[in-house]
C-alpha cells in the first residue's frame, strides 16, 4: 500500500489520478504538496515590493511636477503633461509612449516608475499630485492640450 499524503478539503476541488513510479512517490506527494500549500515567491514579492513601487512613483511623481515646474513651455515639460494628462484620462488624452523616448533618461524612467504604479489602480494620478486637479487641468490648458474626439 503506498503512502499518500492527504490535504485539507477545499469548497471546489478537483480529482487527479497520475501513475508514479513507486520511487518518485515521495518526491511527487512533496511538489504536489509545495504547488498547493507551499511557498508562493512571486505573489509574497508583489505584497512586498507594492511599497517599493509607491516609493518609486512618488519619487517620481516629484520629478515631473519639479520640471514641469522649473521649466515651463519645454518639449520635455509638454511630454510629462500630455503623459500626466493620459494617465488621468487616456480616452479623452490619448498619449503616445514612443514620446517618452524624447525625454532624458531620469524623466521617461520616473514616467515608467510612475506608471507601474498606477497599473495597481490603488488612487488617481490627480490626488498624488501636490495641488491636485488644480494643477493638472491647469497644465492641460496651459499646454493647448484638447480632450480626444470619440
Amino acid at each position: 500500500m503506498t503512502n499518500v499524503t492527504r490535504l485539507p478539503p477545499f469548497g471546489k476541488t478537483m480529482h487527479v489520478e497520475a501513475d508514479i513510479p513507486a520511487s518518485q512517490l515521495d518526491e511527487f506527494n512533496r511538489a504536489i504538496t509545495n504547488l498547493i500549500v507551499g511557498d508562493r515567491p512571486r505573489m509574497d514579492a508583489l505584497v512586498r515590493d507594492e511599497g517599493e513601487i509607491q516609493r518609486r512613483a512618488n519619487a517620481a511623481l516629484q520629478l515631473i511636477e519639479r520640471t514641469i515646474g522649473e521649466h515651463p513651455g519645454t518639449g520635455q515639460a509638454r511630454c510629462l503633461v500630455s503623459f500626466l494628462a493620459g494617465v488621468y484620462n487616456g480616452q479623452d488624452y490619448p498619449f503616445d509612449l514612443s514620446e517618452l523616448r524624447g525625454l532624458d533618461p531620469a524623466l521617461a524612467n520616473a514616467c515608467l516608475d510612475y506608471l507601474n504604479y498606477d497599473r495597481l489602480g490603488k488612487t488617481e494620478v490627480h490626488k498624488h499630485l501636490s495641488n491636485g486637479e488644480r494643477d493638472l487641468h491647469a497644465w492641460i490648458e496651459r499646454y493647448g492640450l484638447t480632450p480626444h474626439r470619440r
